[in-house]
């Protein structure tokens, strides 16, 4: 059972290595896409993290600390040595009112959206509105790249939590992999605040692509074994996973 997300994962990524259309992009790397695939994880017990090849916490820790804080700069990323951002930030390690600014601040309004769903589901954890929308059409210009997550919703099922997260966007080899664990650390982080159990976290990747110059690297971390996930303590924004075991690291060139 604590393989199923990464059979799943791998799933998906034959799909689009197989079946995905070749498309020109942005980037000018070119890629090959499907369109709107979608994942379900239980992490109740297990953390979804990528066992055939080496993850690396530090790296989606520190994002999810950026996101949670509303941070828009770069200095985080430096100071932990993560390097994920740099290509987008300017000379200052600015990114404009990217993610965590729609997050803590929506359209430089005072709307805290993570204050607010919080709030909401411990008042009322029926209603249907409990959601975060971090696409803003009146920022998109001034913002280093628009959000690729961009929506989640939030579903109380007693004393359990589960959440529902659109991507417009996901690179399937280099970034589905950390946005699954980021989306799981702000599913536990909301929770823990709501003294509601972590359950499952669903996910529709509308635009699910892998770029032509990621296929080597894609092609082999397929052939690599898994193993069992990790499973894991969180208190406080702190992750602990516990056993956690990898493969070798398979890089690969992101599309700028």
């Amino acid at each position: 059972m604590s393989r199923r997300y990464e059979q799943k994962y791998r799933k998906l990524l034959k799909k689009v290595l197989k079946h995905g259309i070749y498309r020109d992009d942005r980037t000018g790397v070119g890629s090959y896409s499907c369109f709107n695939l979608s994942l379900k994880i239980n992490v109740g017990k297990h953390f979804p993290i990528l066992t055939g090849r080496k993850m690396f916490q530090n790296t989606f820790d520190t994002e999810f600390l950026w996101f949670i804080n509303g941070e828009t700069n770069t200095k985080r990323f430096r100071e932990a040595g993560v390097k994920i951002w740099d290509a987008w930030a300017d000379e200052n390690g600015d990114l404009g009112p990217v993610y965590g600014y729609q997050l803590r601040n929506f359209n430089g309004d005072g709307c805290d959206q993570l204050k607010k769903v919080v709030y909401g589901i411990c008042k009322e954890p029926n209603s249907r509105r409990h959601i975060i929308s971090l696409w803003n059409p009146l920022q998109l210009n001034e913002m280093a790249l628009p959000p690729c997550y961009l929506y989640f919703q939030f579903f109380v099922n007693k004393d359990k939590l589960d959440m529902f997260v659109v991507q417009r966007s996901g690179d399937m080899f280099l970034g589905i992999p950390y946005d699954v664990a980021l989306f799981t650390k702000i599913l536990l982080y909301v929770s823990e605040h709501t003294g509601l159990l972590p359950n499952k976290l669903h996910i529709n990747i509308v635009d699910a692509h892998v770029y032509t110059n990621q296929i080597d690297a894609a092609a082999e971390y397929l052939h690599q074994p898994i193993f069992e996930a990790p499973t894991y303590e969180y208190s406080n924004c702190s992750l602990k996973l516990k056993d956690y075991r990898h493969g070798k690291v398979i890089t690969a060139k992101v599309a700028i």
